[in-house]
């Protein structure tokens, strides 16, 4: 067994044709706003399962509080769901979301992935390490976690792949489609943020 396969005897079970989510985030701690935004992708789009991947330390924030109280933040929100809390990014010792989804894409190469992330992170995609990779490889659902009006499309990324735009109506296509494509979903908002949380703590 290679060390890939071995570190992966605990990941969740995903089989061809099946729908899946991607959540990657932090989550420290996660709160209402990660689940609205992981509950309206996977209604909206049509999805089996929601992975959160919770990173063992994201690129772009300060240091995080411990992985294991951070996934257990998570499994506390998502109890009672179709969605699924897990370190995989960890075990497999990555740390940027392009590898983990290339990674992810090779070891189920028949199930259709979305990656799914709030529309507070629409401006700074652009940060994000080999950010048009992520594109290019995987379809992208944005949920609103604020008014649009705020500026929340103002992406320079997403302006670059505007014409692989999926309307709302028809988001149910996106897991199906072939990347790039994305969405955008907006609707009930939800405005809690860690930040928040942890200035209250």
């Amino acid at each position: 067994m290679t060390k890939t396969a071995n570190r992966l005897k605990r990941a969740p079970l995903a089989y061809p044709g099946m729908r899946i989510g991607l959540f990657g985030g932090s989550f420290d701690p996660a709160h209402s706003g990660h689940l609205h935004v992981a509950e309206t992708a996977m209604r909206r789009l049509g999805l089996d399962r929601v992975w959160w991947l919770v990173t063992p330390q994201n690129p772009l924030k300060p240091k995080s509080r411990p992985l294991f109280a951070r996934m257990a933040s998570a499994a506390a929100m998502t109890r009672g769901t179709r969605m699924v809390v897990t370190d995989l990014e960890g075990r497999l010792g990555l740390r940027y979301s392009a590898d983990t989804i290339a990674a992810l894409k090779r070891r189920w190469p028949g199930v259709h992935f979305v990656w799914i992330m709030g529309g507070d992170n629409m401006r700074g995609f652009v940060k994000w390490r080999r950010w048009r990779d992520i594109m290019r490889s995987v379809p992208i659902a944005v949920v609103a976690r604020e008014k649009i009006a705020s500026g929340a499309l103002d992406s320079a990324a997403f302006a670059q792949f505007a014409h692989r735009r999926i309307p709302l109506e028809r988001a149910r296509t996106l897991p199906g489609a072939k990347a790039p494509a994305w969405t955008y979903i907006s609707g009930h908002l939800d405005p809690n943020s860690s930040t928040a949380i942890r200035a209250r703590d």
